[in-house]
């Protein structure tokens, strides 16, 4: 419940909420047309998270989301751009851990004992 103060009177009115009584269709279609999708892989890839990437372009999460769910070339290029970053972040990490960075080393260390959890829950086929 809304309260407006706008008589002559002075008086408070409960009114409900303001509605626009033209209102318009949801301004982001459904899904990304090829130039948007060019356009977010190459954010993509220049280190934006996707979040960030659909900021910059301005576009909603939704329609990326509806996008991945229609389109399987696209999940998978999404998918490649984020395996190539993590694999840099590695190297670079790695790199810094043999150089004497501790921090680096520690997290690195921290990574290996969750990979070798996460192998070790895995059922055998």
């Amino acid at each position: 419940m809304r309260f407006r103060f706008d008589s002559d009177d002075k008086t408070w009115h409960a009114n409900p909420p303001l509605l626009d009584p033209n209102p318009k269709p949801n301004p982001d279609p459904e899904g990304l047309d090829p130039q948007q999708r060019t356009a977010f892989l190459r954010l993509l890839h220049d280190g934006l998270g996707r979040v960030s990437a659909c900021a910059r372009l301005g576009i909603s999460i939704r329609s990326l989301q509806a996008t991945l769910a229609e389109c399987p070339s696209f999940r998978r290029a999404i998918d490649q751009i984020e395996l190539i970053r993590a694999e840099r972040l590695y190297s670079a990490l790695f790199i810094a851990a043999l150089n004497g960075d501790t921090r680096a080393a520690l997290f690195l260390l921290a990574r290996h004992d969750r990979e070798i959890e996460r192998r070790a829950r895995r059922p055998e086929k």
